[in-house]
Formats: structure tokens, C-alpha cells, sequence
């Protein structure tokens, strides 16, 4: 007797991740023997350092195994506090302005639950990180804004406001960007104060990749400008600046009022953060555990510029954050979906393709600079050779 599956409406407008269609595709590829250089998945490929794990293990020894406050532990939550202050420019009280959670993709989740209803419309960048399926399954409406790829793909305000209707309730803004690399400036960042004050927008500026930025620019928090501040929730996590990914360790700072409805969809979803990662995590916040890893990805992030010129038509301005280039095909190729799976299939080098992030995206690749330059130069090579 067959099954019937009866998925609710709203799952007719989630996708199967794209990225994770590209990670499965290498996945068979490499279970039949292929060689594949992973340039595709936004994961650092260096251990923990090991401070933090040794941290880990205290907390296992000392029996920290138990579900944990729905806000986090009191010394993390301050950790946390204290790193706002000192980095940002941002004071948040840690009883009740800022929650731990199961990575950056929860804090996005529960925060978009919480701010936006059917019908809210979401501004978000184009291209951009999964953001739009987080909406939707909020029964919001995603509307995007395009990014400037000759101003290092930085939103201008006209791409904000043009897009902008009566129904707008949150902008969504990602700096450092995934998966471009740019990083916003002061000076859009005021001029966001006013048109969201004038609005009535809530902003989620989505931070994770804050420590991993070169060239001598400088991150800026939304929330440090005072305008902002009381309609700003900031997203950070210790996943990319300190690779660890798996421990599965995000956290919002946000005014109480808002945080007062965050804190009951986080009940709801997954109680709390691991106790063993927000052990571990109050050794990583505030540390200089990052830089090693920081300076290795601008070396790679060299590496992949200098390769990618020369490939007639792969072009890309220089990323000041984060880990990834986001250039045009080279010369003769239009799809880039094709040009992806062609690649991986034939030449073992995983890339993403841009439309995965959005219409923007279509006719360019994502390379996740997160694998050795001994793989790089691999990839590049094997790269070249094929085309």
C-alpha cells in the first residue's frame, strides 16, 4: 500500500538547500572514488584550537551535561556582554538582552518568527545566504535588494528604499556578506538610521563573520548607531572566527522588549544551546584564538584573486570579509548551474552556483576559500586545465 504525504502549504515554497544538492553530489562522487577539492561549503577546515576544547572537557569532567537556562549560562551571557562593549560599541545587559543558541541559523530563525507575520514583507540582500526560506516559513514575504558588484557588492540606500513598500517590517542586512565578501560602510549605515527610524523597521544584522575581515576595513555593528539601537537585533556566533562549526553556538543581543519575544519562540524550538559548547564557547569570546585563523584566509584569499586573473572572464572585486569570491563564468559559459556540476563531475572541484543565492547570483560562482592552498592551487590548476 503506497504512502500518502501531506506536507502543509507553506512547504510548497521551501527548497531543498542548493548548497547541500552540490555537498550530496559530492558525497556519491567521492563514495565511487573521485578525488573532489571542496571549495563549495562555507566551514573553516581548521580544528578547534585547543584551548577551547580543553574547556570542553572541563565542562564534561565537572559534570556541565544538563539543559542550561533558555538564555544561556550566566558567565557565557557575560562573556558575550562584555565582547558587545568592547568591540562593538554596543552595551547589552546579559540577564535578559542576550540569548545563546544552537548556532547563528536559530537566532536568525527565531528572531524572524518573532518579528515578522503573514504578509510582513523582509528586505534582503540579492544575492544572499538562505534567508528567504527562514521568511516564508514565517509567512512572511521575501523582497530583495541588490548589491553593487562595482562598489565591492555593498547595497547602495536607493537599492533599499526602491524596493521598499508600506509592508515592509525588517530589513535584513549581512555584513561580512555571504557569499560575496563585502562589508558595509559608515556611512550606509547612518543613512539606514534614518530610513529605518522613518519607517518603523525592525533591522537583523547578521554579523557571524565580524573577525574574519581584511585590507585594514573596519566591521560596524548597526546597533552601535544610537538611532538603531532599540530596533536592531545582532546575530553573531563563534562558528567561522573560531571554526567550530559543530558546536553548534550562535547568540543575539537585542533591547529587552525585543528579546522578551525572541525568548519564547526559543523556548520553543530548541530549549537551549548545548551546555558542553557554551562551556567551551566562554573561552573562545574575547580571545585572540581567531587571528591565526584570520591571517590564513587573507593568504588564501590572495591566492584565489591572483589564480582567478588568469581566467579570461572570471572576474570579482577584491573581498574585504568573510571567506568566499563571488566572480562571473569564465568567457564562454552562461549557465552557471552547468558550469558547476560540469566542473565537479568532470574535474572534481566543488564550487557553488551563484543563482543558488539568488537572481543576482545567476552567470557567477561561489568559492569558499575554506581549504588549504595546497587544494586551492590544486583546484585552480585542475580548474585552467579543464576549461
Amino acid at each position: 500500500m503506497s504512502e500518502i504525504h501531506k506536507f502543509s502549504q507553506r512547504m510548497d515554497h521551501i527548497p531543498f538547500s542548493g548548497i547541500r544538492t552540490i555537498f550530496e553530489e559530492c558525497s556519491r562522487l567521492e563514495a565511487a572514488g573521485t578525488d573532489v577539492i571542496h571549495l563549495e561549503i562555507g566551514r573553516p577546515d581548521f580544528d578547534t584550537p585547543s584551548p577551547i576544547k580543553d574547556a570542553a572537557t572541563t565542562a564534561i569532567d565537572q559534570g556541565h551535561v544538563h539543559y542550561t537556562s533558555n538564555y544561556g549560562i550566566d558567565s557565557l551571557r557575560e562573556k558575550i556582554a562584555h565582547k558587545f562593549e568592547k568591540d562593538n560599541g554596543v552595551e547589552y545587559n546579559p540577564h535578559g538582552e542576550i540569548i545563546t543558541t544552537c548556532g547563528a541559523t536559530e537566532a536568525i530563525l527565531i528572531s524572524v518568527l518573532t518579528l515578522v507575520g503573514p504578509g510582513d514583507e523582509v528586505l534582503i540582500p540579492d544575492p544572499s545566504w538562505t534567508y528567504a526560506p527562514i521568511i516564508r516559513l514565517a509567512g512572511g514575504i521575501p523582497v530583495r535588494y541588490e548589491l553593487d558588484a562595482e562598489n565591492g557588492f555593498e547595497p547602495s540606500l536607493e537599492s533599499i528604499v526602491d524596493v521598499a513598500t508600506d509592508r515592509t517590517s525588517v530589513l535584513i542586512l549581512n555584513s561580512p556578506h555571504n557569499p560575496t565578501g563585502g562589508v558595509v560602510s559608515d556611512e550606509l549605515v547612518t543613512d539606514l538610521a534614518t530610513v529605518a527610524t522613518e519607517n518603523d523597521w525592525y533591522i537583523i544584522s547578521d554579523e557571524i563573520y565580524e573577525k574574519i575581515i581584511y585590507d585594514g576595513c573596519t566591521h560596524h555593528s548597526l546597533a552601535a548607531e544610537p538611532k538603531l539601537y532599540d530596533r536592531t537585533v545582532t546575530v553573531n556566533g563563534v562558528s567561522k572566527a573560531y571554526s567550530m562549526t559543530g558546536w553548534r553556538l550562535g547568540y543575539i543581543g537585542a533591547p529587552e522588549p525585543i528579546v522578551d519575544g525572541i525568548i519564547r519562540a526559543r523556548q520553543y524550538t530548541t530549549t537551549c544551546a548545548p551546555s558542553i559548547a557554551q562551556h567551551a564557547a566562554v573561552e573562545a569570546i574575547g580571545s585572540s584564538l581567531h587571528e591565526p585563523i584570520q591571517k590564513a584566509f587573507a593568504a588564501r584569499r590572495d591566492l584565489v584573486m591572483d589564480r582567478m586573473d588568469e581566467i579570461p572572464g572570471m572576474d570579482c572585486p577584491d573581498p574585504n570579509g568573510a571567506f568566499y569570491a563571488f566572480p562571473t563564468l569564465p568567457h564562454g559559459y552562461t549557465d552557471d548551474t552547468e558550469f558547476v556540476f560540469e566542473l565537479l563531475r568532470e574535474a572534481g572541484v566543488a564550487l557553488v552556483p551563484g543563482s543558488v543565492f539568488g537572481p543576482a547570483g545567476n552567470g557567477r560562482v561561489r568559492i569558499a576559500y575554506s581549504n588549504s592552498e595546497a587544494r586551492i592551487t590544486e583546484a585552480f590548476n585542475r580548474l585552467t586545465e579543464w576549461i
